[in-house]
């Protein structure tokens, strides 16, 4: 991080989103959203003014994107954030609407809703801002909410929320312990449908927590495999499988290394489950539990780490100019397929007081022409939100994996 002849802040994109803002176009972009459902409706004027006064907390967020020779990178906003009313699911986020910001903002009835560009922070960062924006708001219509967990901004910002942690806990390994062939993946099965032209549909349920963990406990895996088997074996019932069902798994890398960034340090597990494997949610999930418990191992993840830091540190791709890879990426994207069937995103618990208002969280993810549909979960007091993204007409995935928790004996509530 440094400073320009202005005095305004530069961050470095973190080293394993560097490549968004090369691969986005007007119309692609890696966005998802997390959204707040409160149980008032929203005052738009006052989440304005709580946002602003919030991001003066995140500096990494309070930034617009900048082009460099080599990369992309962010700079200082100084602009005020805008709220915005009823926008369309993960519209790409167009700077000139925004006063550059790479998130927006809207209040839509109980909702506050948070778009954010992936390039920014993953998940888990996102959630920390939206919740610190969710307190403050309470705070400014006079309720009295000071929550364990949220960050408080009256508190100082540490350089260590700042920081790349990709860089930070990397170790470098011989280049043979590289796998740069598994990072690729295989072409596996994809889920088809009649594209939405006019935008992403969405189809959720809300349920108890304590019931996913129990049949999850009954089979001996945990709560996030479980969902991966019934999942899986949801896709096999409504399409045609013959080749492997990957099912792509962000693994917060927090847990595990040191690190207080508020930007992104996931990684992708991909597990690949046979059509054999996807016959009944047990032998699913007991698959898929195996091989994330593999894949999860601290020597593997090290070598990710030190993969993606290797990738950014090689010379040709520092002299390369900006406009160049921005061509040949895009040229490439054009004939690239993504290397998974579907994306489960699971955020955890999160606990809130009776004074911060909120019902629960939810979360949306990214889909797109290849990726067509993908499901993100979150838990709020005890209340699991699961809600699939697609960029299809056809509900019959979502249909299958809510009928199988209901088979199950999972009570679910649409949303």
């Amino acid at each position: 991080m440094r400073t320009n002849g202005n005095d305004k802040r530069r961050f470095k994109i973190d080293c394993s989103a560097r490549f968004y803002p090369i691969m986005s176009t007007k119309k692609a972009q890696s966005l998802f959203r997390l959204y707040a459902v409160l149980n008032e409706k929203v005052d738009e004027g006052i989440l304005e003014i709580a946002l602003n006064e919030v991001l003066l907390r995140f500096p990494a967020y309070k930034v617009c994107l900048k082009k460099g020779f080599a990369w992309h990178y962010f700079e200082h906003n100084d602009k005020k954030a805008k709220v915005f009313g009823d926008g369309a699911l993960l519209k790409p986020i167009d700077p000139d609407e925004t006063n550059g910001y790479l998130f927006r903002v809207c209040a839509v009835e109980r909702e506050i809703r948070l778009e954010i560009f992936h390039a920014l922070c993953d998940g888990n960062g996102a959630l920390a801002f939206l919740r610190s924006v969710v307190q403050r708001y309470r705070q400014l219509m006079g309720a009295d909410v000071c929550e364990d967990g949220v960050i408080d901004i009256n508190s100082n910002c540490c350089e260590e929320e700042l920081e790349d942690a990709f860089e930070k806990n990397y170790k470098p390994i011989p280049f043979s312990q590289m796998n740069l062939k598994g990072l690729a993946g295989i072409v596996p099965h994809r889920i088809k449908g009649t594209l939405n032209e006019d935008g992403y549909d969405v189809s959720g349920a809300v349920c108890e927590c304590a019931d996913i963990l129990k049949k999850a406990r009954e089979i001996g895996v945990s709560f996030t495999t479980y969902l991966v088997g019934v999942l899986g074996c949801a896709i096999a019932r409504t399409s045609k499988v013959d080749k492997p069902v990957a099912v792509m798994v962000p693994v917060n890398l927090r847990a595990l290394y040191p690190t207080k960034s508020m930007r992104n340090f996931v990684t992708f597990v991909r597990i690949m489950l046979t059509k054999e494997e996807c016959k009944n949610v047990k032998d699913c999930a007991i698959e898929a539990q195996k091989q994330l418990k593999q894949l999860t191992q601290k020597h593997k993840l090290d070598a990710f780490i030190s993969t993606t830091v290797r990738a950014q540190r090689n010379l040709a791709l520092r002299l390369v100019p900006l406009f160049v890879k921005s061509v040949i990426f895009k040229l490439g994207r054009v004939f690239m397929r993504s290397r998974q069937t579907i994306i489960f995103s699971n955020l955890g618990n999160v606990v809130c007081g009776d004074d911060m208002g909120v019902e629960r969280f939810a979360l949306n993810m990214n889909v797109s022409k290849n990726n067509t549909q993908n499901l993100g979960a979150i838990t709020t007091n005890g209340k699991t939100s699961l809600a699939f993204t697609r960029a299809i007409k056809e509900d019959l995935l979502p249909r299958a994996f809510f009928e199988a928790l209901a088979n199950d004996g999972i009570a679910l509530q649409t949303t």
